[in-house]
């Protein structure tokens, strides 16, 4: 009984807490104002997280993995990060947006949710109308 007790106690705490991704959003002109790179942003952000940054034509972003579910996109913003090698500034001043993807995952899932029961409705009285024709 005892061992039991203590493989569902234990059992609850080793399984991994699936974690959250962010979306970081720049504007090119202000990181060419700030001298600095979505590269030498991800510098700061790579010690504590699973970032990945992209640039190309379109603005600049870093995709960023938290490892816990307990932080939000404000939290995130709060976090100072080096820009350049003179200044340092929290990420809610150099970022143009910053995206919780899983957050906008489940929205649109709702959406897409709420949008196929109204599909399905409307499917089941358009079937209804054809089988009860009015003369």
């Amino acid at each position: 009984m005892a061992l039991v007790l203590f493989m569902l106690v234990f059992s609850g705490y080793s399984k991994d807490p699936e974690g959250k991704t962010f979306l970081l959003i720049f504007n090119k002109s202000e990181l060419k104002q700030y001298q600095t790179s979505t590269d030498y942003i991800e510098l700061s952000l790579m010690n504590i997280f699973t970032t990945k940054s992209f640039s190309g034509n379109s603005d600049a972003a870093i995709l960023v993995q938290v490892p816990y579910e307990g932080i939000d996109r404000c939290q995130l913003g709060d976090l100072f990060v080096r820009v350049n090698q003179h200044r340092t500034a929290s990420l809610n001043e150099i970022a143009f947006q910053i995206i919780d993807l899983d957050e906008s995952k489940s929205t649109f899932q709702s959406l897409l949710a709420s949008y196929e029961a109204r599909n399905a409705k409307t499917k089941k009285a358009n079937k209804a109308l054809k089988a009860n024709p009015n003369p």
